[in-house]
């Protein structure tokens, strides 16, 4: 079995915005998974406003990468 840092196991995972995340990667936001609170970015084409529901998709250093949350 190969190791997977805490951050790697949030990925799959939902969450909530609590700052603002800007659409399409312009800049960071906050959100709050698993507990704790992460910076944020997201590919979606629209700004995700706070207590949108997210899901995370991948990351890039300590920064998750999330997409609404749909259904």
């Amino acid at each position: 079995m190969a190791y997977q840092s805490f951050i790697d196991r949030l990925i799959g995972q939902s969450g909530i915005v609590i700052q603002t995340v800007p659409g399409l990667g312009v800049g960071a936001g906050v959100v709050k998974v698993a507990g704790q609170v992460w910076s944020a970015e997201t590919e979606w084409p629209e700004s995700l406003p706070p207590d949108t529901t997210i899901m995370v998709v991948g990351r890039l250093g300590l920064v998750l990468s999330v997409l609404p949350e749909r259904g």
